[in-house]
């Protein structure tokens, strides 16, 4: 019986092997270079433009409060030989007093924009996924991986896809 199932596997893999053409075979793949698509796509600069619009007042609020620390920190080391210790000290106050409130203002707006920036290019993502899968299926490839994650590809036999997802998006 043992011999039986073993004999019949091994004819009916030899069957399917010499029935079946190269083509069944076939086996189309696609790559995208995600970082270049980002590069060359001009959404990106249109949310580093609209993200730098929406944060720009907050941003210059800090960097006046940066801008003051170093002011006062510098006139601390200019004029701390002849200031007596009171001043030394209210002035070492004011400067801290300063950075805290930096500190304070900073975190919550890196947050933000941080926040801001996965929203945004959650959008674009969405955009690029569906214009892989757009040329994807224009051009019948029945896979398509990100360049990056993949050790080695012969490009003789695996297409490029990039410079179409680049088009496709731009279009939108």
């Amino acid at each position: 019986m043992k011999k039986f199932i073993k004999s019949s596997t091994l004819a009916m893999t030899a069957a399917l092997m010499m029935g079946a053409s190269g083509s069944a075979f076939a086996h189309k793949v696609g790559v995208v270079d995600m970082q270049e698509v980002y590069k060359q796509i001009p959404q990106m600069a249109k949310i580093e433009q609209t993200l730098q619009a929406e944060f720009a007042e907050r941003r210059q609020e800090l960097e006046k409060i940066q801008g003051d620390i170093r002011f006062e920190a510098e006139k601390f080391k200019r004029e701390s030989t002849t200031m007596s210790e009171e001043q030394k000290e209210a002035l070492r106050e004011k400067i801290q007093g300063m950075q805290k409130t930096l500190a304070e203002k900073g975190r919550p707006l890196e947050q933000e924009i941080k926040v801001r920036q996965n929203q945004e290019l959650a959008k674009v993502q969405k955009l690029i996924v569906d214009a892989i899968e757009s040329v994807a299926k224009k051009g019948k490839f029945d896979e398509v991986k990100v360049k990056d994650t993949t050790i080695y590809f012969n490009p003789d036999k695996v297409a490029d896809l990039s410079d179409e997802v680049v088009k496709a998006v731009s279009s939108k």
